[in-house]
């Protein structure tokens, strides 16, 4: 009879711990996703000419991003289309120290420069990944957070 005891007590108190994966998985904030602002010059590309595309990351109200980790944006290779870098990164690579500067008191743009090598006229599409770090203003929440993205690239 104790062992039927202890066995059943073992169960009970491991219960928990079982479910705790399932529970914790549903907890996981989903990120705030990210509105970018887009700048080409020239504002039309045309083969053979180089070209900048700034993207300006605009958090929604209530966010703040943090200068370290820094913001990435890594792009895919995109036929016709030669980039001098697939990723463009603003922020600090180094852990900063001082509360006071951890997050972006205004986010510079994320600058991507290629050339348009060949093609028709017409929109191209380089799509990739932007990856973050953030805080929620109010309930002091931070975490990572990653999304996908399409910046169209505009060629005459």
């Amino acid at each position: 009879m104790r062992r039927i005891l202890a066995v059943l007590l073992v169960l009970a108190a491991s219960a928990p711990l079982a479910l705790a994966p399932a529970a914790l998985a549903g907890s996981r904030k989903t990120p705030p996703r990210m509105d970018l602002k887009l700048v080409q010059e020239p504002p039309k590309a045309t083969v053979g000419e180089a070209f900048e595309l700034r993207v300006r990351v605009v958090p929604p109200a209530g966010i703040k991003l943090n200068r370290y980790p820094g913001i990435t944006l890594e792009v895919a290779k995109a036929p016709g289309i030669a980039l001098e870098s697939k990723t463009a990164f603003v922020g600090s690579k180094k852990p900063i120290t001082d509360p006071a500067k951890f997050g972006f008191h205004e986010i510079p743009p994320l600058v991507l420069r290629g050339r348009v090598e060949r093609g028709r006229a017409g929109t191209r599409v380089l799509q990739g990944t932007l990856k973050f770090f953030y805080c929620v203003k109010k309930s002091g929440y931070c975490a990572p957070g990653e999304q996908k993205v399409r910046l169209p690239l505009y060629v005459r």
